[in-house]
């Protein structure tokens, strides 16, 4: 095993943490990451200076590094929402990057940011107390404020003064100086890549809207990358859990000296025009810039290409199966989903699937129509578009050379995608999430998952014998589940094709 690619992760769900372990070893690097107890979770932020020790012990050994700046400044993506620290305190424990770096110059590091969110249908519990009585009139000044800012409208500036009326001084203040604190890190991590402290720094936009105080943030930012001179090597686009899976990406694809071409195929005419829910762009644009930001291209023709990319869009507009809204956009006659899944069944080159017809979890029309073929390169349908995007790229391209691609964990990472992204998001989380307004309670719930996902693979999965399924909620709630397939040892070669999903 060649040295270690070393990641501080945003905090411990698997989706930061597990997902660019298990992409790594597909492509046959080792990725470690500091013990759990050292990371974040919803309720305790990870120990920043401990993070920090652990990441300059191992950096001497290492081929390379992935920092959350979130984690290792304010102590994990949450805390960068919730946390009085002072800017003098973040920036003195972000300052230990330069002195890692000093002792080793040539190890690249890969940093990201955040770009703190600002969204209507923010997690309560993910943001400050009082986002409980004032979060959504907060965004409805943002939101107006900016598109008036944009658009001019005189609607809007009453609609942005309404909004901040009602919202009390001290609320605002402490809201405002938050958001202002963490823009001056971004700019000072933009500064610090001028200086060739970072190879690369992606500044990811989470859940978001087209206006708001965190997309004027990301327009400064990206102003001043393009004054810098910067623009390969700051990215800025929306994502969040998925970056440090497309970072482990981005390094395999620098050090095999390879740049994949993805030819990309939508399963609606227009999908590429549609602009998913939680972003604040068109689909095709956050296509590309997860493909950039992994380092590879976007192919004119298929025969040009490394990969071929479906992306099963909705048809008017993304559902959203946990939040039971816009349900009625994504399926309509112009979808040909006999048609698409046909395509990425015959088997004349590596196909990867990201399924964004619906915000967290599969599409159950499309598994319909197509046997899932587990020697797919990459699949995955889980939260927002950019997550799903991010991790199916960087997937891809870890499976593509043949000589260091360890199959045995690619297909354990398929198995684990299916039993999450389809049959738990898609089917089972809907239900829990009745059951728990119910009056049931989370802990019973979340004891009954591993039976209750394997009940569902013996009804819907068909030729994949298990013998389990390991789960359960590590931060005690629906949104996330932490999972593991295992396989009975009789699983034949046969078994290893391609499976009918009838969700």
């Amino acid at each position: 095993m060649s040295d270690p690619i070393l990641l501080i992760p945003l905090d411990d769900r698997p989706a930061t943490s597990r997902f660019p372990v298990s992409i790594g070893a597909i492509g046959g690097f080792e990725v470690q990451t500091p013990d759990p107890d050292l990371l974040g979770n919803l309720t305790r932020p990870a120990d920043p200076d401990s993070l920090l020790a652990w990441l300059t012990e191992r950096a001497p050994e290492a081929q390379a590094a992935i920092v959350a700046i979130d984690t290792l400044g304010y102590g994990g993506l949450i805390p960068s929402r919730q946390t009085d620290t002072p800017l003098a305190e973040i920036q003195r424990r972000l300052a230990g990057l330069i002195k890692v770096k000093e002792a080793k110059p040539t190890l690249p590091i890969y940093a990201f940011n955040v770009t703190m969110r600002l969204s209507a249908e923010a997690a309560i519990e993910e943001e400050k107390p009082y986002w409980a009585e004032y979060g959504k009139l907060l965004f409805k000044h943002s939101f107006h404020q900016d598109k008036y800012e944009q658009a001019g409208d005189a609607a809007d500036l009453q609609a942005s003064l309404d909004a901040k009326a009602a919202i009390p001084f001290e609320v605002l203040s402490d809201y405002m100086e938050t958001r202002e604190r963490n823009f001056t890190i971004n700019q000072m991590m933009i500064e610090w890549t001028r200086r060739n402290l970072f190879d690369l720094l992606l500044l990811t936009q989470d859940d978001t809207s087209r206006f708001g105080f965190n997309v004027r943030e990301q327009r400064k930012l990206a102003e001043q990358v393009q004054l810098a001179q910067l623009a390969n090597r700051v990215l800025i686009y929306p994502g969040a859990d998925e970056v440090a899976s497309v970072l482990v990406g981005r390094h395999i694809n620098r050090v095999r000296r390879k740049s994949p071409a993805f030819f990309i195929r939508y399963s609606t005419p227009y999908g590429g025009t549609i602009t998913p829910l939680y972003e604040d762009r068109p689909l095709e644009k956050t296509v590309g810039s997860q493909i950039q930001a992994v380092g590879g291209r976007i192919a004119g023709a298929m025969q040009d290409a490394d990969v071929l990319l479906m992306v099963n869009t909705p048809s008017s507009g993304q559902g959203d199966l946990a939040l039971r809204t816009n349900l009625d956009k994504v399926d309509k006659p112009e979808r040909d989903l006999v048609g698409f899944a046909a395509t990425m069944t015959d088997g004349l080159m590596p196909t990867a699937l990201a399924d964004v017809a619906y915000a967290n979890g599969a599409d159950p029309q499309l598994f319909r129509a197509f046997k899932l073929h587990l020697k797919l390169c990459a699949f995955a349908a889980w939260n927002t578009a950019g997550n799903t995007l991010g991790s199916v790229v960087a997937q891809a391209s870890a499976w593509l050379d043949d000589g260091q691609r360890d199959d045995a964990a690619h297909r354990q990472f398929m198995l684990d995608r299916i039993a999450d992204d389809i049959l738990y998001q898609s089917q089972l989380r809907p239900v829990l999430q009745e059951e728990l307004a119910s009056g049931e309670s989370i802990q019973a719930l979340g004891a009954q998952v591993p039976g209750r996902l394997l009940a569902l693979w013996r009804r819907l999965v068909h030729r994949i014998p298990i013998a389990g399924i390991e789960a359960r909620l590590p931060w005690g709630r629906l949104f996330e589940v932490s999972l593991r397939v295992v396989e009975k040892p009789e699983a034949t070669d046969e078994d290893h094709g391609m499976m009918q999903v009838e969700a």
